[in-house]
This record gives C-alpha cells, structure tokens and sequence, in this order.
C-alpha cells in the first residue's frame, strides 16, 4: 500500500495550547509506504545517486548487538572516541563488529529505499556521501544513537542531522514529554500519534535484523519509520514556521561529528530565546499562540 506524504493534513492551529489537545481514538494505524528494497552494490549507488545537495531526508537505520561489547561509561566513551579520531586513518572495517544491517531513507518526492547493507556487505559510495555531505540534511527521531552507529561501524561522520525528537517538542511541547528536559527526545511513535494522528506499529524494532533475508514484515516496519519521520518532520516545521517566536534551528540541529547534543546546561541560545523553556531546560508552559 503506497502512502503520500501528502495525504496527511497540515495543523490549522499554529500551536498547541494548554491542557494537552486529546488524541482521537482510535487512532488509525499508519499505512504501509511504497518502498525500493536494495540488496546490490550498483543499485545502491545507482538509486542513492540520485538525492542531491539541498535534499531532505528521512533516515534510520536497523541494527543488532554485537556479543561481548563492552559497556562503556562516558568518561571512558570520550576517551575512546579521542583516540579513534586520532587514528581515523588507519581504521578498515571490521564486518564482525559491524551492527548497522539496514539503513532506510526517505526523500519528499515521496521515495524510499531500504538499503540491506549487511546482506550488501559492502558500503555504497553514495551512502557514505549523503551522511556526510553538509548540505543534505538527515532527520531522524533517533539521529545521535544511528550516528554514533555510524561512527563505530564504519568511521562515518554523520553530518547536518536534525532531531525530530527535539524538534517535535519545540512545537507541541503542551503534549509530548512536557514534564522532561528538553534534552530529552521524543521517540516516533509519540511524535507520530500527535503529528498525523496514527499507530506506529513498533513490534518488530528489536527483531532480528541481522538475519539475511528479511523478512517482508521487517522490510515493510523499516520503510514505514523513515516515511512517517519526514512526513512529521513536514508537520512539525509547519507548525513552528507559524508559532510567531523566533526558532533558531540550532536548538534542535547538531553534528554527530561533534557529538554536541541539546541538553540543558550545555547550549545557551535556546534557553535563552525560546520563552517556554526555563534556563534550566524544564518547559515552563505556553497558554496561547
């Protein structure tokens, strides 16, 4: 079943107001995009090819646990990244320790391609340039966690990235998380319940990906994700696009490469700028438009 991304209506109201606006219920649950599956180098590349600069994109990847990694504490996490940085250079990849299995990407003319990397076993050129390319912007509700993914597998710098996770909570912050620090993101299927009113089926998130084939209900939950991510990130931008206060993107951009994440305490701007969030990034609450 093919879903547009146009299918879902935009908000009439430009902002939530206080209390929390009710969910219908109940609520539907969302349809199953039009994908292109991709199990070959060339096809990768050759489809990848054709997303350019200014472009975008929803993203996500699928991943599996590797046995016997360690757990790290931060301290320790930001010492071994100093070094892999340094030693950047010198890295190859290990298709062992390797825990990317599929990346999904999904672009407003209302494609998706689900890239089988681990069936692949090679890593496409184009998808190593759209991660890392400044001017293609990834959105993801997950963005830090797929990046540091990313980082570990294959040394890729996963740059010009965008939380939906954050960003959803700048324009509804009546309704998701509004007890939380805004340096807590909100998982997909909380944004996509208040963004286009329907189910996110979530049952298969910790299936095994790392299994060669998929199966056809595997393949459709990926391609699923990264639809409903853009089609909420369209939503939310409408959204903030008519709130009437200023949005600085930087409140809910960042690059993985810098591993800056908004949290309070540790970005200025937008506790400074964004009138219902404190200083100490707890929601304050907004009554009106």
């Amino acid at each position: 079943m093919s879903a547009s991304l146009q299918s879902f209506p935009l908000p009439v109201s430009p902002l939530p107001v206080c209390p929390p606006a009710p969910l219908p219920s109940p609520l539907p649950v969302y349809p199953t995009p039009h994908y292109i599956y991709i199990d070959t180098l060339d096809e990768a590349n050759n489809h990848l090819g054709t997303i350019a600069d200014g472009a975008i994109i929803g993203f996500d990847i699928e991943a599996m646990e590797i046995p016997g990694r360690p757990k790290l504490s931060k301290a320790d996490k930001k010492i071994k990244l100093r070094a892999e940085i340094r030693d950047a250079n010198n890295f190859s990849i290990d298709w062992s320790q390797v825990d990317v299995c599929v990346a999904q990407i999904a672009t407003v003319d209302n494609a998706v391609y689900l890239i089988h990397i681990r069936k692949i076993g090679e890593l496409p050129a184009e998808f190593v340039r759209i991660c890392e390319s400044p001017q293609i912007l990834k959105v993801s509700a997950g963005i830090f966690s797929d990046g540091q993914r990313l980082w570990d597998s294959f040394r890729i710098n996963l740059l010009s990235v965008a939380s939906l996770g954050h960003a959803a909570r700048l324009a509804y912050p009546n309704d998701i998380l509004p007890d939380l620090p805004y340096g807590n993101e909100a998982a997909l299927a909380i944004i996509v319940q208040h963004t286009l009113h329907c189910e996110l089926e979530k049952g298969l998130r910790n299936s095994a990906w790392g299994s060669i084939p998929l199966s056809e209900a595997q393949k459709d939950y990926a391609a699923t994700d990264a639809h409903a991510t853009l089609a909420s990130y369209r939503v939310v931008q409408s959204v903030l696009e008519q709130c009437g206060f200023h949005v600085d993107p930087n409140w809910y951009r960042y690059d993985i490469i810098n591993r800056a994440r908004v949290n309070k305490g540790n970005l200025g701007r937008w506790k400074a700028e964004c009138p219902w969030w404190s200083a100490e990034g707890v929601y304050t609450g907004r009554t009106s438009s």
